[in-house]
């Protein structure tokens, strides 16, 4: 079950929402300039490192979408 803690507001969350884009950020742009697209989908990782599998709407759209 859920818990609300109705007290708390949007803007409680701030920081926590920039580091989380910004992670993301970073994330997205080391696939960009690191991975070779042609090999497929980069969403599992080996050994620290992302892996090939066949594209998908919804992984393709995590890239370009949260970009």
């Amino acid at each position: 079950m859920l818990k609300f803690d109705r007290s708390l507001k949007f803007s409680d969350l701030d920081e926590e929402i920039t580091n989380l884009w910004s992670l993301s950020g970073d994330k997205i742009l080391s696939i960009e300039n690191n991975y070779d697209h042609k090999k497929g989908a980069p969403v599992f990782t080996s050994s620290g490192k992302y892996t090939t599998r066949g594209w998908t709407e919804w992984t393709q759209g995590f890239e370009y979408g949260s970009a």
